[in-house]
Parts: structure tokens; C-alpha cells; sequence
């Protein structure tokens, strides 16, 4: 399998939280199959691969093709749909490429999202103890 960004570079095995996943030695793009990023990136509620397809139809097409499909291209889309975080998808395999540094963004994403998400009762009680209350 070659690398869709250095297309002459064979992409090597490399083990990620106990998954094999394809990297590229030249550029540190990985290549993911279905279900691997759900796999490899820290833990959160929901899937992450299915949020990140919510707007797959409003996506654009990426510049680069598939390595498993070859002449598939691959479309752009957001990690999550609300991240600044563009990774490319592949519509023939459900195959997502991430370039170098994307997968610890994601992870910081997922982070912040864990670390920030509270009961809406919480939040509710916070808000209601600020109120001015008149005796």
C-alpha cells in the first residue's frame, strides 16, 4: 500500500494502542481502516468515526486517492463535524487518512470534550445558585 501524500512510499506497519495501523516512514501519515480510529483514539462516549460522518454529503473532494481503492478519491472531512480537524475519508472502504499530528489533535479534542462535558443538572443548579434571590 502506498502513501496517498508521498504516493512512491510504501506505508509500514506500526502498532498504536495494540492496533496495527499503516504509517508513512517519509511523512508520519497513518492510514486507518474501518473502526481503527474508534480503537486508537482515547476513549469517549459515542463513536467517533460515525459523529465525523455527519455531513459527509456537504463534504469536498480531497486531492488525495485512497491507498487501498487506488483511484478513489478521498473526501475531506472535520473530526467530530465541529473540529478544526480535517481528516480524508474514503467512500468505497470507510478507510480515514490522518496526516502527522492529527491523531494527538483529535485526542485533545476528545479530551476537552470529556473533560468539559457535565450533567445538564450541573449546570442548572450552577446557574440557578448565581440567581439574586429577593427576601
Amino acid at each position: 500500500m502506498k502513501c496517498p501524500n508521498c504516493c512512491n512510499v510504501e506505508l509500514t506497519v506500526k502498532e498504536v494502542e495494540g492496533i496495527n495501523v499503516q504509517l508513512c516512514p517519509s511523512c508520519s501519515g497513518i492510514f486507518l481502516h474501518k473502526g481503527e480510529l474508534q480503537k486508537i483514539a482515547h476513549h469517549t462516549a459515542g463513536d467517533v468515526e460515525y459523529s465525523s460522518l455527519a455531513n459527509l454529503e456537504t463534504s469536498t473532494i480531497s486531492e488525495l486517492s485512497c491507498p487501498i481503492c487506488e483511484t478513489e478519491k478521498m473526501v475531506n472531512i472535520n473530526f467530530a463535524s465541529y473540529s478544526d480537524v480535517i481528516m480524508q475519508y474514503c467512500r468505497k472502504c470507510s478507510g480515514i487518512w490522518l496526516e502527522k499530528g492529527e491523531l494527538a489533535q483529535i485526542n485533545a479534542e476528545i479530551d476537552k470534550l470529556n473533560h468539559d462535558e457535565e450533567p445538564w443538572e450541573h449546570s442548572f443548579k450552577v446557574f440557578v445558585s448565581k440567581l439574586p434571590f429577593m427576601w
